[in-house]
């Protein structure tokens, strides 16, 4: 995983927000089963381009923006300083409530993460999810080898597949969806 990352990389991301925000970053919020009171985990939030339109729809839930590189978070703060449902958590330890969350959601964060790694996270993020949670990624379909990696992974952590879609993202080139539920 990437730690730190240059001022470059934030620039280029907040332009990417400005630009492509609602064909990108909200098409995909749009997708995360919310009905407005759920607690929701933002996997790898970076600047909170999705929580931006995430944060929108959690009328009555709780947000929490959860990122390894303090830089990204406080890009994430300004990002979402209008709203007061929202929690910042800076960690690698993957330390999660069990069962705290009723939505998870990772956007183009997965196929980062070595497979040693995944073997942490994925057993962290399902433990996480409260009975009958979603967790929802989109990642690049071009990482074929690593998407059986990640879905092997969340099968093997008790979570059956709901939905799957690919679809093309401005910019970026085809993704794949998937929504899984915890039993």
């Amino acid at each position: 995983m990437k730690h730190e990352l240059a001022r470059l990389e934030i620039f280029l991301t907040r332009l990417a927000f400005l630009l492509c925000g609602k064909s990108v970053y909200q098409a995909f919020a749009d997708c995360l089963p919310l009905n407005g009171n759920e607690r929701v985990l933002d996997f790898g939030c970076g600047m909170g381009t999705v929580a931006y339109y995430a944060a929108k729809k959690l009328t009555h839930g709780h947000l929490t923006c959860l990122d390894i590189s303090e830089r990204w978070l406080n890009a994430c703060r300004k990002t979402l300083r209008s709203y007061g449902n929202i929690t910042f958590l800076q960690s690698e330890s993957l330390a999660l409530s069990k069962d705290s969350f009723d939505v998870a959601y990772c956007h183009f964060v997965l196929h980062d993460i070595s497979e040693d790694e995944l073997e942490r996270v994925i057993p962290a993020l399902a433990k996480s999810l409260k009975s009958d949670g979603v967790l929802v990624f989109r990642e690049p379909l071009n990482q074929a080898e690593k998407l059986s990696v990640i879905k092997r992974q969340i099968e093997q952590n008790g979570l059956s597949l709901k939905d799957s879609r690919v679809t093309d993202i401005p910019l970026i080139g085809n993704a794949l969806e998937s929504i899984y539920t915890k039993q």
